[in-house]
Formats: structure tokens, sequence, C-alpha cells
């Protein structure tokens, strides 16, 4: 016996297309809940003076909201860890309402925004460059700075930090497909100041 079967195959696409809007606003959905939960035990912790327990909540997941990130601000602040620890977090929206703040807000404020001109120009201000040792994420932006731009406003070499940016731009030049130099460059410099400033946080 011969079964003719007749597919509907816009009917199949319709189903497909539903279902694929369907996942992806279940997924929104579980994310915006898990930012709001980390947000609440974020705010209870510190709350109890523990800023460190705060800092730990939700500190692998690659989610973020506004909310949270200035949690998250308030938190490093508090502990004196912004220029070292801030872009280990995921970074969601513009700086700008750092920057009126001075000191390690404003510095973090102009790299959140990718603006390294001002970060450079203002750093002298808050820091001795030649005689104290700079918080991690101060140095990379210096170090992308200074591989930028031909004039700098502030000249600085870190001889460690100098080969590891050479080496993060000569692995991504090994790939011609955006998305696998991305990945490349994720596996190995995820938690740099320079992948965030080439991959992440666009529109900045």
């Amino acid at each position: 016996m011969t079964l003719n079967v007749k597919i509907n195959y816009r009917r199949v696409w319709q189903i497909s297309l539903a279902m694929a809007v369907l996942v992806f606003f279940i997924g929104i959905a579980i994310d915006h809940t898990d930012v709001r939960r980390y947000a609440t035990q974020m705010e209870s912790l510190m709350a109890k003076g523990d800023y460190q327990g705060a800092l730990a909540v939700g500190e692998r997941s690659d989610k973020t909201d506004q909310r949270l990130l200035n949690l998250r601000i308030k938190a490093l602040a508090h502990e004196n860890q912004l220029g070292e620890r801030l872009f280990s977090y995921p970074i969601k929206g513009s700086g700008r309402h750092l920057i009126t703040r001075k000191g390690d807000y404003e510095l973090c404020g102009y790299l959140i925004d990718k603006q390294l001109d001002r970060f450079a120009a203002a750093l002298p201000h808050y820091y001795n460059i030649g005689e104290q040792r700079l918080p991690r994420y101060y140095r990379e932006a210096l170090v992308l700075y200074n591989h930028l731009r031909s004039n700098p406003h502030i000249v600085y070499h870190n001889n460690v930090l100098d080969t590891d940016y050479r080496d993060m731009r000569e692995l991504a030049r090994r790939y011609s497909d955006p998305k696998a130099r991305q990945m490349a460059v994720f596996s190995n410099y995820e938690d740099t100041y320079w992948y965030y400033y080439d991959y992440l946080n666009k529109g900045k």
C-alpha cells in the first residue's frame, strides 16, 4: 500500500517560527527573573554590610541590567575594587551617570563608554602613574590606548601586558570569520578590558 502524504511546508514553517519565538521569549523571561533575583540578594547582603558576599552573587552569569550593574559598582567602590574588578562582570548601558562622581567612578565611566582619551586625561588627577601600581583594568586600558594612539597623552608601557595585547591581536588576525575570531579571543581573553572594548557593549 502506498501512502500519499502531502506536507504543508508553509504550515510547518509557521509552527517552527512560532516555537522559536516562544523559546526566545521564555529565555528572556528566565534571564530577567535571574537578574532580578541577583539584585534582590545583593541588596539584602549589602544592607547587612556583607559587600564581598554581595559581589559573589551571580558572578558567573553573563546577564545583567542597569540596576544590577549599579549595585555591583556600589559594592566594588565600597571595597576599593572598581578599577580592579569591574570588567570581570557583564556591563550593559552607559557610564555617563558615573562621570560626574569623580575618582574611580569617573574613570570607570569613561572606560564603560570606551572614551580612552578622556580616561587618559583624567587618570593623572587621581593616580601617580610613575610611582603607584594601577588597578588592573586601568593598566589594560592604558596599554590599549598606547597601541591605538600615535601621540598618546600618557606614555605607558608594561612588558607583560604589551606582550599579552600583541598576542591577542595576532590571535584575532588568524580568523577571517568574525564569529570565529570572537570565540577564539573570548577563550583566552574573556575577562580583559581589551575584549570588552572590541566585542562588548556595542554602540559605545
